[in-house]
């Protein structure tokens, strides 16, 4: 089958990623690589052997699809030149930087009839997949993603640039409108909210409880799923899952059985692995797992957490007495 001719769109730290994975995929081909800066370029030309430009109009290659890594404000716009070329996309996540940008890059794909899938990465976590795979029915989620100041994705809060990981599972768990968002943010280092939680409960009666922090010693990247039948407990960074399940009860007894269950985690690499989903999903003309749907449905919730923010006003920013 005729691989993947593939343009990465941004190539900072995480489309460098993107673009080696690109280079080892058997189901693609990195063609190119696009932006505006010199060193990042001729780094990569001089790593993969690709061509490169500083702009998808300076670029004189043909391609099948690309994989937008750019900063999320600049998604919408690089996202309807790619499509302008009739390339099929895989936007990095969130997919906008907000409700009314995403609405457009999902109807640009669509009226162009390309596959458009969006880079919730931790979807393609082997531990996130196979919890996900038993998650009957969740009743509660809890989620902590907590990490140290990177000084990337400033141009986004830390609702959109971490905390939409986990509205990104709670929005898969549960399919139920939202009913109602309480929330807390603190700015920290930028001048925008980099530690916050927010309380989700949903028309169901389904509620997720998600913090998420970018300011934080050591990293945490947890998810605890109650259901119905099991409690699952998460570790997306060891890549661990642990499993709790009810039984009927044992004969002679009146109480349901609670036995640990073994939950088995394939190895892989996440991004590895959604990147090859993107190409199989191009070669086959099939509708991605993270689609563009989800994608927005994401952004819905996270702009949603954003307008239930409580921001503490800083000590030395009130009034003196």
């Amino acid at each position: 089958m005729t691989r993947v001719r593939t343009v990465v769109i941004g190539v900072g730290r995480l489309g460098t990623y993107h673009a080696r994975k690109v280079a080892a995929d058997e189901l693609a081909e990195l063609v190119a690589v696009v932006d505006p800066s010199p060193e990042r370029r001729a780094a990569l030309v001089a790593e993969l052997g690709v061509a490169a430009a500083e702009s998808v109009g300076a670029l004189e290659v043909a391609a099948d699809a690309a994989i937008i890594a750019t900063p999320t404000s600049a998604h919408l716009e690089a996202g309807r030149q790619a499509l302008e070329r009739g390339w099929h996309l895989l936007v990095e996540k969130p997919l906008a930087g907000d409700v009314a940008s995403a609405r457009a890059l999902v109807d640009a794909a669509e009226r162009a009839g390309r596959l458009l899938q969006v880079g919730h990465v931790e979807r393609f976590n082997p531990a996130v997949a196979a919890a996900l795979a038993v998650a009957d029915r969740p009743r509660y989620v809890v989620a902590e993603r907590l990490g140290p100041f990177s000084g990337r994705s400033t141009d986004i809060d830390v609702i959109f640039d971490l905390m939409i990981h986990d509205l990104d599972i709670v929005a898969a768990l549960i399919p139920a409108p939202l009913a109602e968002v309480r929330a807390v943010g603190v700015p920290v280092l930028t001048g925008d909210v980099d530690m916050a939680s927010a309380r989700l409960q949903f028309s169901d009666g389904a509620v997720a409880q998600l913090s998420a922090g970018r300011a934080s010693l050591e990293p945490s990247r947890k998810i605890r799923l109650f259901t119905l039948e099991r409690y699952l407990s998460i570790d997306c960074g060891s890549r661990e899952v642990k499993s709790v399940r009810r039984l009927p009860p044992a004969p002679g007894s009146t109480w349901p059985q609670i036995v640990g269950e073994p939950i088995e985690v394939p190895a892989g690499d996440p991004l590895a692995l959604q990147d090859h989903a993107f190409f199989a999903s191009v070669q086959a003309g099939a509708r991605p797992l993270v689609d563009g749907a989800a994608g927005l449905r994401a952004v819905e919730l996270a702009e949603a957490v954003e307008r239930a923010l409580s921001v503490p006003v800083p000590p030395d920013a009130l009034p003196a007495r």
